[in-house]
């Protein structure tokens, strides 16, 4: 028997289908969030000033791109090693992430 799972991304906002995950970082914190086009061009708009007269610093960490497929399985590979609970598919963990991005 053939089984087939289909991961549904709403948005964190209005709970709509067809949702894209964004990455963001404000003061310490690093954050993601679904949202739709229109969501999406709503936070864009608001910030567009301010991402206008702010400087670029440095550069992004990996842990803040987006990831590979190769990248999210051998990072479950390495979750599931060293006791982390992950499914295998679907969007890891943050917290996950961060202790594989922090090994050493």
């Amino acid at each position: 028997m053939v089984q087939q799972r289909h991961v549904i991304i709403t948005d964190d906002l209005d709970g709509s289908e067809g949702a894209r995950t964004y990455a963001f970082s404000w003061q310490q914190g690093r954050y993601e969030i679904d949202l739709s086009d229109e969501h999406r061009d709503e936070l864009l708009a608001a910030l567009a000033p301010y991402i206008k007269a702010a400087r670029r610093v440095g550069r992004a960490s990996a842990s803040a791109t987006t990831r590979t497929r190769t990248d999210g399985a051998e990072v479950r590979a390495w979750a599931r090693a060293n006791g982390h609970d992950v499914s295998d598919r679907g969007k890891i963990p943050a917290a996950v992430l961060e202790a594989y991005d922090a090994r050493g």
